[in-house]
């Protein structure tokens, strides 16, 4: 059974379309005949009608800066301390640079204030530590607090890593179950902070409690290193630098010593023989050859077990100057005559003229000319390959090249011959060589012989009677 439209529903239709052309045609014909003002302000107008109706809330994000709307909602969800310490940070790095003055370097640093990304950052990571602290979960307190720390010293932003790192070491004071763990992380945090700012001694107190904390533990890091081999690694290189900036050579030793046996618990063969290094040559310094030799043979031998060729040179030459000091030329040479090897192979182009040159002064004390000479020429040659200050070579290798020719000068000097002074004037002239040709011998003429007088005694002798014949 088929069921057919209600009766006026399609006349319905008909009309209603009819109408709406009617409509539009009216339209046209009202729009035909204004003006072009009139036509734009009508765009306008039905532009605005589209638009939705915008609260004074809505307005104000327009307005306000990044900042002020981010410190809005900080506020609006209720967390205050997030908006206390974000807004601090601002006025305070504010407060630093204006006493900086315009010529300084954070003049030209760039606000906080303005840098959208960073400010993301912070109040996602704030917020997030706040509720973790209401609710007592302080090991995502110190989370949070360290990846914001990691986030801005990745980002060059010291000052605020450095205020992150802190705020995480008093958090971690309140996290007991872990074994104190982060608590020597958030120390050892601290001590690389402090070391990046210059305050080696705040470094050596935090990297010392991140020692005592973490020795005897298993705690590792991701190079699968224990945090104790971390610590004393860590602690061996401040030690050090407080011992170059101390001006007595007494505390500089202790702190070399500390340096050295830390540098041995974190069982680096690399620190291990840069401290024993240091140390020899400190006992150098205070007249103590013996000891010293004991510590740069330790040196030597750790660097020869990891190749280092640059720290053997170094080893050797400190051992060459030990010697020397004690009166052991002949170990002092062996000791250069290896310095001088690993530098060449090396290509230690300097060291390589430094130890050419202490070889030739050795050999040129020695008497041993012709080698000071090989020594000084190989070093001048590399000095002007290398396109340096080659005054103190050629000036050795003049010397010894003078040492050199000295007995032969006085040699000739003492025949008074033309060719001799002839050698002596060519010499002065074009530097000709020549004093070590073999002395000509002298040419020994045999003196005239006398004329024949007749012996009287002698009986006379005849003539041949046969030539006197033909001869008359």
């Amino acid at each position: 059974m088929t069921t057919l439209p209600a009766i006026g529903k399609g006349n319905e239709n008909k009309r209603s379309s009819a109408r709406s052309r009617g409509s539009s045609q009216i339209a046209q014909r009202s729009t035909r005949f204004m003006t072009w003002r009139d036509r734009e302000t009508l765009k306008h107008q039905k532009i605005r009608e589209e638009m939705p109706t915008m609260t004074k809330v809505d307005t104000s994000v327009y307005r306000n800066s990044y900042k002020h709307n981010l410190c809005i909602q900080m506020l609006k969800e209720g967390f205050h301390k997030s908006f206390e310490e974000l807004f601090s940070l601002i006025e305070q790095r504010k407060q630093e640079r204006l006493e900086a003055g315009i010529d300084s370097v954070l003049w030209q640093e760039k606000p906080l204030d303005v840098q959208e990304e960073k400010l993301d950052q912070l109040l996602v990571y704030l917020t997030k530590a706040e509720a973790a602290t209401r609710s007592g979960k302080w090991e995502e307190v110190y989370s949070c607090r360290h990846k914001l720390a990691q986030y801005f010293l990745e980002t060059g932003d010291g000052w605020l890593s450095d205020h992150f790192f802190k705020t995480a070491l008093e958090t971690s004071l309140n996290i007991r179950l872990d074994g104190r763990k982060r608590e020597a992380e958030a120390h050892c945090n601290m001590g690389l902070s402090c070391e990046r700012n210059g305050d080696h001694e705040g470094a050596s107190r935090h990297l010392e409690q991140f020692h005592q904390l973490s020795v005897g533990r298993a705690w590792r890091n991701d190079d699968d290193i224990t945090h104790c081999q971390t610590a004393c690694r860590h602690l061996s290189r401040v030690y050090t630098t407080l011992a170059e900036s101390n001006p007595s050579v007494q505390t500089c030793q202790s702190f070399l010593h500390k340096a050295y046996e830390m540098a041995k618990e974190g069982d680096d063969v690399l620190q291990i023989a840069q401290a024993a290094l240091k140390l020899g040559r400190n006992y150098e310094q205070m007249r103590d050859s013996e000891t010293a030799m004991e510590y740069l043979k330790s040196c030597l031998e750790a660097a020869q077990a990891i190749e280092d060729q640059h720290l053997i040179g170094e080893a050797c030459e400190a051992l060459a100057k030990s010697h020397q000091t004690q009166g052991n030329v002949n170990k002092s040479i062996e000791f250069l005559e290896l310095f001088v090897e690993t530098s060449r192979s090396d290509d230690r182009k300097r060291e390589f003229i430094d130890a050419c040159n202490c070889l030739g002064t050795i050999y040129n004390t020695l008497g041993y000319y012709e080698k000071s000479v090989n020594h000084y020429t190989s070093a001048y040659e590399t000095s002007n390959e290398i396109e340096v200050n080659n005054e103190e070579s050629s000036v050795l290798l003049g010397v010894a090249k003078g040492n050199q020719l000295l007995n032969d000068f006085k040699g000739n000097m003492e025949i008074p011959e033309p060719y001799m002074m002839a050698r002596i004037v060519g010499w002065k002239d074009e530097r000709i060589n020549d004093f070590g040709k073999t002395i000509p011998a002298p040419q020994v003429r045999p003196p005239p012989s006398p004329e024949k007088v007749p012996d009287p005694t002698q009986p006379y002798r005849e003539a041949d009677p046969e030539k006197a014949l033909s001869y008359a």
